[in-house]
């Protein structure tokens, strides 16, 4: 709706016109004055669209009138009346940029044309203004997201000629050229925004990136990312040319404390940081940050707020293997038989070991969300099912494994699954096995040393022989005589890699007194001798 001021110093006309006007359209609000000086206080305390203002009166005329709305760089549109149609009042009236200018008597019904005219191209103009400023809001948000697109192609290796590269970071007015001395940032979103949905972890990196550019700015140009391992990442180099002769990592020492001190105290959140040394732009940049994110993967979640130089990094040792992920039985011999309340101990027992003793890194996350998406997976589609039909929202949202930041994350959606597996596929389902299928398994796991013969597991599930053999292969589609040799072969493996035992004393663990004879059926399984295996699994 249009506001309307009406600016006259003869009153009876004032009065008369300002009638007419609410008579006879509809407009948000009239208001008259009755001089210049009047219609200035009017206009900056309310907000007006359009003034009607006669050109001479006494004090302020309607040309200075206009000419202050200029001035003050108002959004008003002025309409001009005059009884005068001299040609130098007709100038003025344009120098002011006036939207009509009408010579009086004026007819009110042309009066209210021209007003309405002048409104409609007021409104036609302030859409139009909108419009233009929602594109531009628009073309930045592209820009920073086609901006972090290409760093984060740059860093995963992407290969551009330099005339194609110097052309891309032109056009996307991305401040860094070929030859610059940049270093690479990473950053790791830590404590309690770790807890937070992914909107509100997103809101938080968009503060930290603007804090980093802030505290960064008056040395450094800044171009950051976010990759796919869930880390902030950021290219810098140095801004003036004067100041080159200062060390560069000296001054970004000294700045990321500030910048993890500020986002502490802005944010209440923690952040930990590694920097490279400064190399020049691109080359080596994607060994530079494949370096860095492989420092970051093998950091415990729990470890948090740190500041890690890359260049000073001793060499890293290797990792050693998680124990309770692979331990016999696994997670998947337990759901095939149905042992749920077995699977969530184990489940428990794993992650219990995640959380212990720096192990919550980025690396171990990785290692258990694929063994049990494997896992998972196989007894949803061993029976005739989909992931779909299984793993309904919010669980499907697992299948990122850069989606789980923490161990906490991760067991959550461990159990879902697991809960949801068992609610689809254990009622009725082959999954189920029948209860015997369970008692076999849990006699060969506690008397794998003793005696597991048919006879002797036939015997303890009180069934014949025959007909247990016969079941077993039905049920399971694998002969007994099958899985306890898998069984013991897996064991063995685990056993080899995990333990210190001798491979006599591994043998008798699995019910094998003649060694030479476990060791022709080792190396038959895993094309290796035991001793051999043991070496291989001691080098990685």
């Amino acid at each position: 709706m249009i506001r309307l001021l009406l600016v006259d110093d003869e009153p009876m006309i004032l009065e008369d016109l300002a009638f007419f006007i609410n008579k006879t359209a509809h407009f948000e609000q009239v208001y008259t004055a009755a001089s210049g000086q009047e219609a200035v206080e009017i206009i900056e305390q309310f907000p007006i669209d359009i003034v009607v203002t006669d050109i001479r009166m006494p004090g302020m005329s309607g040309l200075q009138f206009c000419e202050y709305v200029k001035q003050k760089q108002m959004d008003i549109e002025c309409i001009l009346l005059s009884g005068y149609a001299e040609f130098e009042y007709a100038q003025q009236a344009l120098k002011t940029n006036a939207a009509a200018y009408l010579l009086k008597p004026v007819k009110k019904d042309e009066l209210l044309q021209t007003i309405l005219q002048t409104a409609e191209v007021l409104q036609q103009r302030r859409e139009a203004a909108v419009s233009n400023k929602k594109a531009h809001e628009t073309l930045r948000s592209h820009l920073v997201h086609l901006q972090a697109s290409l760093l984060l192609d740059l860093l995963k290796g992407k290969k551009l000629t330099p005339e194609k590269l110097s052309e891309e970071m032109e056009k996307l007015n991305i401040p860094f050229a070929a030859g610059d001395w940049a270093a690479i940032m990473l950053l790791r979103i830590e404590n309690r925004f770790l807890e937070y949905d992914e909107r509100s972890i997103s809101l938080f990196e968009f503060a930290v990136v603007n804090i980093t550019e802030e505290v960064l700015n008056d040395h450094f140009e800044v171009w950051a990312c976010k990759d796919d391992s869930q880390y902030l990442a950021f290219l810098i180099k140095m801004k003036n040319s004067d100041l080159l002769d200062t060390p560069r990592k000296k001054v970004l020492e000294q700045l990321i404390p500030q910048l993890q001190h500020y986002i502490t105290m802005y944010l209440q959140g923690k952040i930990s940081v590694i920097v490279s040394d400064f190399e020049a732009f691109p080359t080596g940049m994607a060994e530079v940050y494949q370096k860095a994110l492989l420092l970051f993967r093998r950091l415990p979640g729990s470890e948090q707020e740190l500041f890690l130089r890359l260049w000073d990094q001793p060499p890293q040792t290797p990792l050693r293997p998680l124990q309770r992920l692979h331990e016999p039985p696994t997670i998947l011999q337990l759901i095939e038989t149905g042992r749920w309340q077995d699977a969530q101990e184990r489940l428990n027992y794993i992650f219990e070991e995640l959380s212990s003793n720096g192990m919550d890194t980025a690396e171990y996350l990785s290692e258990v969300f694929f063994a049990l998406s494997n896992a998972y997976t196989y007894v949803i589609h061993m029976n005739g099912l989909q992931m779909a039909d299984v793993i309904e929202e919010p669980y499907m949202s697992g299948n990122n494994v850069a989606t789980f930041r923490t161990v906490k994350q991760l067991r959550g959606w461990a159990m879902q699954v697991l809960e949801r597996i068992k609610e689809r596929v254990a009622d009725g389902g082959k999954v189920t096995r029948g209860s015997f299928v369970l008692q076999i398994h849990q006699y060969i796991e506690r008397h794998l040393s003793e005696d597991v013969t048919l006879q002797a597991i036939s015997e303890h599930v009180h069934l014949h022989p025959a007909y247990l053999s016969v079941t077993y292969k039905q049920e399971t589609g694998e002969n007994l005589s099958e899985y306890i040799y898998r069984y013991r072969m897996e064991k063995a493996a685990y056993l080899l890699r995990n333990s210190k035992a001798k491979i006599y004393e591994i043998a008798a663990q699995l019910g094998y007194q003649y060694t030479p004879y476990f060791t022709k059926l080792f190396k038959s399984y895993y094309d290796v001798s035991p001793q051999e295996y043991r070496g291989m699994s001691n080098r990685e």
